[in-house]
């Protein structure tokens, strides 16, 4: 290989040929000769074809390293989710999907992903489509896609393909512009057909039961035509770079490309300060994982600050269609409290108008260095910038969007989309009149500070050098048919900012040093405090204290959710909202998402989207400010309503057991559950049951689950209460204690027990009792009596009784002779418990 050799300028900006350089006019490439023939009819004879092979190689190499680079954003990201989600990266199981369905891990798909990365940065759109059969609803198909260009990406591309192909040029002989244009074009035609073929070859799929999804790819029409026309361009760009720059500024190109240079600047500096700045706060917010995945998004959230910054705006669009339609748009300026829904200050948005403001003074410097200083007003003069800095906008615009579509026929569809606003162009085109009014009148005088090296290497060659050699560079007349150079521009040599200057004393120095020094520790200091101000008052606004709270109820700390948001309530209504009983709940809130925040003055309304077994429901709570101070507002919760627990039982229990604590309750009992009590309480499950210490009562566990979401009917916990073992044992034992007692009696019938005899007392003596068979007896509850349980007999008893009679009657002389008599024993009680003792209510039926 041979080093390129390319025309040099001379000193006074002439230029000298080089060795090897080919003549004008000579078409071909370098070491064929081209015999002064004409391009059209020697081209194809002369071109060596093997040639080809340093354009096929810039953009395979090419497309290796944007393909790495993707694969380290994705490390990146993913790992600050996992470091964020306590080392989970798994993607969430849709619950539409059969069971047995899962979804791959996004590790597994890493190589997949990146490649697909690579067809979105040149434009592509990821999607796909779904078969299914859905009971009750036939077959259903679908369909979804998201737009949204990984800008730095696309950044990388390019200059891999720029720098691959300024690579090459150095490294072969001299070409024709022809010659350059073939070569940037295979470079295009190879770096686009490994971008969409692989990202066709390698689309994501998923493998579901009885559902055919598409594989899930990023390729399209506008994928291939982008990288086919960036491989081209960029290629172009970086062979072309290594020729010597132009020592005059005639012609249309070179003030075009002199425009769009500016343009660049103003950029640059923008966004150089901008985007470090939203992921420096951001990892302030939200933790160092969030600016993981910043190489992804940070460019695009760039070029949406500088849509606010320049006074243009974002649009929000969404539509979404199916059982619950939802609809809308809204537009969102940098000013005011437009982004505090957002969660950023409003006062970012006078600090991103600043910024752009030192942009455009820093542009319109460049752009006075880069053209030179105007002498006349034509309107052509005034519209080149402009006009720049409209079709530089128009872009962004296109780039910066991200848009989003699904559609499954009647089931649901919907489309959302977020963007610059459609004026924002226009807006930068006034941005731009402005940059080209502060090149004429105020850049003169800043140039005076630019160093000379800079200004030598921003002027044009020909300036340059004759400032360096104190002449006029030589211009020579345009041949017949090329462009005319404007005639507004002051003559070369004559710009006012490559003169020589004085060079300055020390102590100037120093002083310049210390005014510097003391106005950029100033603006550190103010911006700094501004900043870490509302950082650290971030930190403490009305996301956090909903935050906070929901953080408690995932804790099952309910006294701390109860300081946040305190719901009013009398202290025997807090029965459940106790750490205690709190702590011990299953199924409480097990995660939970900020949606949204807006403040209005004192006020500020947060939407979070809570998650409970599975369940996910968004809720809204207002806060106000308390007390505000200069780091803090402290916001706090109004009252948050509660739903409710409510319990019965079909026995009266004076004390139960809820989640493990001992609670006295004296609660009446009904059959038919219409009593009860109510607690209010936290979502989560609460058991309720009766105390071990319960000796003569059992029931079985009983569960409510109160759930997240609007109000509804209280969650119930029925207890059905059981006479235990030990009851029926003292029941049975009191009986028999009864029976005995009853036995004893020397009457015919003892009052109140279930012995009588058909003797007559009145001729009768002398009775004894004795209980030969004892009945058998059942307990059972009694919904309709006055005590909770009943015993009956089962068996009858049996009984004798032995006494005299008097057989005479009466009549004469009494005549007293034994007699013995069998009598059935039957009976029952109604059975209570009162102040842990057993008691009984006998009856003879």
């Amino acid at each position: 290989m041979t080093e390129q050799q390319y025309p040099q300028t001379g000193p006074s900006g002439q230029t000298t040929e080089a060795p090897g350089w080919p003549p004008a006019g000579n078409a071909g490439n370098a070491g064929h000769s081209g015999s002064g023939a004409a391009p059209g009819s020697s081209l194809l004879k002369s071109f060596d074809y093997k040639t080809l092979i340093p354009g096929a190689l810039v953009g395979a190499i090419s497309y290796v390293v944007i393909l790495i680079t993707a694969f380290l954003f994705l490390i990146l990201a993913l790992i600050g989710i996992s470091a964020s989600n306590g080392g989970n990266t798994e993607l969430p199981s849709n619950s539409m999907l059969p069971s047995g369905s899962s979804m791959p891990s996004p590790w597994s798909l890493i190589g997949q992903l990146a490649v697909q990365l690579v067809v979105m940065s040149q434009l592509g759109a990821l999607g796909s489509s779904i078969d299914a059969t859905i009971p009750f609803m036939g077959n259903v198909h679908g369909s979804a896609s998201v737009f949204a260009v990984p800008l730095l990406l696309t950044a990388v591309s390019i200059a891999a393909l720029y720098f691959g192909g300024r690579y090459a040029a150095k490294r072969a002989a001299a070409q024709t512009t022809a010659g350059t244009w073939i070569e940037a074009v295979t470079t295009g035609l190879v770096f686009t057909l490994l971008v969409n073929i692989l990202g066709a070859i390698f689309a994501i799929s998923i493998p579901v039961p009885s559902v055919k999804i598409s594989p899930i790819g990023a390729v399209t029409f506008g994928s291939f035509v982008f990288a086919l026309v960036i491989g081209t361009l960029a290629t172009f760009a970086g062979r072309a770079s290594v020729r010597p720059r132009a020592t005059t500024g005639a012609g249309v190109r070179a003030a075009v490309r002199r425009a769009f240079e500016t343009v660049a600047v103003h950029y640059v500096v923008f966004l150089a300060i901008a985007i470090p700045v939203v992921v420096i706060a951001l990892g302030i917010k939200s933790g160092w994982q969030s600016t993981l995945s910043s190489p992804l998004w940070a460019p695009t959230a760039g070029f949406f600050m500088f849509g606010l910054g320049h006074l243009g705006a974002l649009t929000r669009n969404w539509n979404f269609g199916s059982s619950a339609n939802s609809s809308g748009s809204d537009i969102i300026f940098g000013f005011g409290r437009a982004l505090d829904q957002y969660g950023i200050p409003g006062w970012a948005g006078w600090l991103l108008l600043l910024l752009a403001l030192i942009s455009i003074v820093a542009a319109s410097v460049f752009w006075y260095l880069r053209r030179g200083p105007m002498v006349t007003n034509k309107i052509t003069d005034w519209a080149a910038l402009p006009a720049a800095f409209l079709v530089a906008g128009t872009l962004v615009t296109w780039l910066s969007s991200v848009t989003g579509t699904f559609d499954a026929g009647s089931l649901a569809s919907g489309a959302g989309s977020m963007t610059l606003a459609w004026f924002t162009p226009f807006f930068l085109m006034l941005w731009g009149g402005a940059t080209e009014a502060s090149a004429r009148y105020l850049a003169p005088q800043l140039s005076r500070y630019v160093p000379l090296a800079w200004a030598y290497t921003i002027a044009p060659a020909g300036s340059a050098a004759a400032a360096r050699a104190g002449t006029a560079p030589a211009v020579t007349a345009p041949a017949a048919g090329a462009a005319a150079a404007p005639t507004s521009y002051a003559a070369p040599g004559a710009h006012p900012a490559l003169a020589p200057r004085a060079p300055m004393s020390a102590s100037a120095k120093r002083k310049l040093g210390l005014i510097l020094g003391s106005a950029g520790l100033v603006v550190v200091l103010v911006v700094g405090g501004v900043i870490a101000l509302n950082v650290i008052k971030g930190n403490n606004g009305p996301d956090k204290a909903v935050g906070s709270y929901l953080q408690a109820l995932q804790n099952g700390e309910a006294s701390k959710a109860m300081a946040l948001a305190d719901p009013g309530l009398a202290n025997d209504q807090r029965i459940l909202l106790s750490d205690q009983v709190y702590a011990k709940a299953a199924k409480r809130i097990d995660g939970f998402d900020i949606v949204s925040t807006k403040v209005s003055d004192d006020t500020a309304t947060v939407v979070a989207e809570v998650h409970q077994d599975g369940r996910k429901q968004q809720a809204t709570y207002s806060l106000r400010k308390s007390n505000p101070e200069l780091l803090d507002d402290h916001w706090k919760m109004e009252s948050t309503p509660l739903q409710s627990v409510r319990i019965t039982t079909d026995t009266a229990v004076k004390k139960i057991v809820i989640n493990g604590q001992e609670l006295d309750v004296d609660l009446a009992g009904s059959s038919l559950g219409s009593s009860g009590l109510s607690y209010p309480a936290l979502p989560g499950e609460y058991t309720v049951e009766l105390p071990s210490s319960e000796k003569y009562l059992t029931a079985q566990k009983s569960t409510a689950l109160v759930t997240i979401g609007d109000a509804q009917a209280p969650a119930t916990a029925r207890l059905k209460v059981d006479a235990s073992d030990a009851l029926k044992s003292e029941a049975l034992a009191q009986i028999d204690a009864y029976l005995a007692e009853c036995v004893k009696s020397t009457e015919a019938e003892p009052a109140n027990c279930p012995l009588n005899t058909y003797a007559s007392s009145r001729y009768s003596r002398n009775f004894h009792w004795t209980l030969t068979t004892k009945p058998t007896f059942t307990m059972s509850k009694d919904p309709y009596g006055s005590s909770p349980w009943r015993i009956t007999t089962q068996t009858p008893g049996k009984a004798t009784v032995t006494y005299e009679k008097d057989n005479s009657y009466g009549f004469g002389t009494a005549d007293w002779k034994p007699a013995t008599d069998t009598t059935s024993v039957s009976m029952s009680a109604n059975v209570d418990v009162e102040d842990g003792k057993v008691k009984l209510t006998y009856s003879r039926y």
